[in-house]
């Protein structure tokens, strides 16, 4: 596509910090005991805003899950008055799971801390006073229609973030937003759809409002109210115009001067690029010139100096062919592609990449009916691909995963600290201050870092519970529960015998007696904190190694639970025990593990008949022992290797056994042992164990902490238990150890 062409469809436009009042505390929905309210915190209303780029314009926010970048809600934050710099502010958090989108409109609830200031909110709610709430938020990208018949153009959201709500004395009126040149911290940039090639141009110059500063100093009430509100500032209680107007004009002056470091800094940066890329010149003159024989002559070098532009010069190449491979991945385009192979072999620059990338993507769109804008959003904000990417590389340097991404490298050896400042600076926030306060932003909620380190979290307890093995999957049958009510489990013997059609052509009713055994789940956990000091002295892997041995012992659980059933020899329906007399799946007496006690033991499996008195055919496969039995068992099994009569050959039915050591069995003062069938055989007949569908292993919850300072983390796990038969096994109560 032409570049004219692209460029009047696609333009950016810059906006003050998005804020609306359109939260509602719906009325009925105080929790007193969990301390929580419900609200409706969007319903994507129309607005008016402005925008020194655009002029005035209708802001709508599309309300649906394509269009909301939702991430933020397990770890977002109940802000005072929009104050985000200190977690002193923060006066409550968004209860993770309770995110919903109904008819065009978003709920949540809203949990309040236990700080002196959350609680007087909470009294206020209690005692019936409305609770005036902001929503802050971020967009990423607009469409825009041209307004009809003289009325405004509207833009329509169809890519936004919310990022935190605030409570506030007065709510911020959207229509208020500062009429300001857009200058500092508080300005996002935002990319614009427009419907048509010749879409309108932005506002004239005889359109927009005076500077803010000739703003404050001419506004009076109402207006100075607007304008103050529009950045962030209320008037006191007796407050005079004069005095709101040089609070306003400080501000500014202290938006100006953090601009003019901004500025300075990216400065810096772009200088230190091209002294890279100066270098990199350097370093192809200086080859060039050894190929002539005259290397150090030419470029003027010694070794010394020709050895850190060399190396200098690989770095920038390697960190250009990085992030064009990153931008082709965010496009769809594969790093094999000819495109991305020809960017790099004719070292196109990453701005030169990153335009022909997007027509390649502009193109495809175009053969598509349906235009989905969904490609072009990952092209737009990099943030996803950078948490990725960091939480790769921790996890590769702990060696929880084997692939290191590309783009993860760079990040890999460096310190945690580091990472969170290299976080917070490419979001534009500042790096400034003592360490506390830029580790305090770091795990403030609408930072990076909290949701990467949710990620690790999360993969390290996969991981670590994964590695674990548990013995009794041998012979257990795993059964998915949907809630965590009683199941009952229906056994139909082996169901009545088919009968010949009758004379009339009729078949023979039969009839099903039924056993009735019941199962339920039970939920375990524990809660962990990633705190603010564990943070700065970088004990980021010390946090890593807690979650992994916890994942160990979700595992472990699952053994526990399984085993302790098996040997604290659980009842049935029926009042007996699993193992019982009259179950003849015990030994009368228990004995040592010899051929004739095995022989005994495989018989009585054999002999096991079903509710209807028919024979089941279960066959043992795994012999079960603790640790003074294990090599008997294995010997036994194994029988002599070179018989010298018939009596010394073990026959085929003994040596079909799996001997399996359990260190659980070492708990029972006897020297126990027992035969189980293979899970496969017994038809649901048995032990089972449970986890709830689609909640197989354990799961995380995070909040910015309460009782921390930091980042709170629940590790859960949903397990159970449950006996159906007891056919599927047998017990030799041994004798003493």
């Amino acid at each position: 596509m032409p570049e004219a062409i692209r460029k009047a469809l696609e333009k950016e436009i810059r906006i003050p910090m998005t804020l609306r009042s359109e939260v509602e505390v719906r009325a009925g929905t105080l929790d007193e005991d969990d301390r929580s309210v419900e609200v409706c915190w969007t319903t994507g209303a129309a607005v008016k805003r402005y925008s020194y780029d655009e002029g005035y314009y209708m802001e709508e926010l599309v309300v649906d899950k394509k269009a909301i970048r939702t991430d933020r809600f397990n770890a977002m934050s109940l802000l005072d008055t929009h104050e985000r710099w200190s977690m002193d502010s923060r006066l409550g958090t968004v209860v993770p799971g309770t995110l919903r989108i109904e008819g065009g409109k978003g709920y949540a609830r809203i949990r309040f801390s236990k700080k002196q200031r959350a609680e007087e909110i909470l009294q206020d709610l209690r005692d019936g006073h409305p609770l005036p709430i902001s929503v802050g938020y971020k967009i990423h990208r607009y469409e825009k229609t041209e307004g009809a018949d003289g009325k405004l153009p509207t833009l329509r959201a169809v890519d936004w973030e919310p990022m935190e709500f605030s409570a506030v004395p007065i709510p911020a009126d959207s229509g208020a937003t500062s009429r300001s040149e857009p200058k500092g911290d508080d300005i996002q940039t935002v990319l614009v759809r427009q419907e048509a090639p010749n879409a309108a141009a932005a506002a004239t110059d005889e359109e927009r409002p005076m500077n803010k500063r000739d703003a404050a100093k001419t506004y009076k009430g109402e207006q100075l109210d607007a304008l103050a509100l529009g950045v962030g500032l209320s008037r006191n209680a007796n407050e005079t115009d004069e005095a709101l107007s040089k609070r306003l004009l400080a501000l500014f002056d202290q938006q100006d001067e953090q601009a003019r470091k901004d500025e300075e800094d990216a400065k810096k940066r772009a200088d230190a690029e091209d002294a890279a890329r100066r270098a990199a010149d350097d370093e192809e003159a200086r080859t060039r010139a050894a190929g002539n024989g005259s290397q150090q002559q030419a470029a003027g070098l010694n070794e010394a100096d020709a050895a850190r532009i060399a190396r200098a010069a690989v770095e920038a190449d390697r960190k250009r062919q990085n992030e064009i491979k990153e931008l082709a991945r965010s496009a769809g385009i594969k790093d094999d592609d000819e495109t991305v192979r020809r960017a790099i072999d004719d070292n196109m620059s990453v701005e030169d990449f990153r335009r022909a990338a997007f027509d390649i993507m502009i193109a495809r769109q175009n053969q598509s009916p349906t235009f989905p804008h969904v490609e072009t959003r990952g092209m737009q904000d990099a943030q996803e691909t950078t948490r990725n990417m960091v939480a790769n590389a921790i996890l590769h340097r702990s060696g929880i995963v084997d692939n290191l991404e590309d783009g993860a490298r760079e990040w890999r050896s460096m310190g945690t600290m580091d990472i969170v400042k290299e976080l917070l600076r490419m979001r534009g926030e500042s790096t400034r201050g003592n360490i506390h306060d830029v580790a305090s932003r770091a795990l403030h909620s609408t930072s990076d870092f909290p949701i990467i380190l949710g990620d690790i979290t999360r993969q390290t307890l996969l991981n670590a519970y994964g590695r674990y093995e548990n013995t009794f999957q041998l012979f257990a049958t795993q059964q998915l529960l949907s809630d965590f009510r009683e199941t009952k489990v229906l056994d139909i013997g082996s169901a009545p015998d088919l009968k010949l059609k009758n004379e009339h052509g009729e078949f023979v009713a039969g009839t099903v007696r039924e056993s009735e055994e019941g199962m339920k789940l039970q939920s375990y956990g524990r809660k962990i904190g990633f705190t603010r000091e564990m943070l700065i002295n970088d004990q980021l892997n010390a946090f890593m190694q807690i979650v992994a041995n916890w994942g160990l012992k979700a595992a472990k659980l699952e053994g526990d639970v399984v085993w302790g059933a098996i040997i604290d020899n659980a009842k049935l329906k029926d009042g007996k025990g699993l193992f019982h007399a009259d179950h003849k799946n015990l030994a009368a007496a228990g004995s040592t593990l010899d051929m004739d006690a095995l022989k005994a033991a495989r018989l009585a499996f054999r002999q096991q008949k079903d509710l209807d008195g028919e024979s089941i055919n279960v066959t043992p496969k795994y012999l079960f022992t603790g640790a003074d039995l294990e090599i008997a068992a294995q010997t036994l099994i194994t029988g002599i290797t070179v018989p010298t009569q018939i009596g010394d050959v073990v026959p085929q039915a003994i040596r079909s056994l799996v001997p399996v050591y359990e260190h659980r069995l070492d708990k029972i003062t006897l020297a126990a042992w027992f035969l189980f069938a293979d899970a496969a055989s017994t038809m649901g007949r048995g032990i089972h164990y449970l986890h709830l569908l689609g909640a197989e292993t354990p799961r995380t919850n995070e909040r910015i902490g309460f009782d921390v300072e930091g980042v709170e983390y629940t590790i859960a796990h949903d397990f159970g238990v449950g006996l159906t038969d007891y056919r599927f096994a047998y017990k030799n109560p041994g004798i003493a150890k």
